[in-house]
């Protein structure tokens, strides 16, 4: 072995070194790169998730009160007709009573 294998073995090492910290570099670089587009996609996500549901928790909302609305139509009417039932039932009684003069 002469005194420039060393230097060649030592140039040679230093050359796939560099070559080597210079690819994990890169791979550090595409990693963060990544890393960031996966956080924006995620962010993205989320903010379409958070859209939707507060769209669904409005159309919820809006259901409710027209079936609160509903339901307080249907009460009146329920109302309305037990009243004309109950008038109904009175007149027939009146007529009854009056018929057999059970009324002055």
């Amino acid at each position: 072995m002469t005194n420039e294998d060393p230097q060649q073995i030592q140039a040679i090492i230093q050359t796939a070194t560099a070559s080597l910290l210079q690819e994990i570099q890169v791979i550090k670089q595409e990693t963060t790169h990544i890393r960031q587009e996966i956080q924006q996609e995620s962010q993205k996500s989320q903010e379409e998730i958070d859209q939707k549901i507060q769209t669904v928790k409005t159309e919820v909302q809006i259901s409710e009160q027209k079936i609160i609305k509903k339901l307080d139509q249907l009460e009146k009417l329920t109302a309305d007709y037990l009243d004309g039932q109950a008038q109904t039932a009175k007149q027939r009684l009146d007529h009854i009573e009056k018929h057999l003069h059970l009324t002055p």
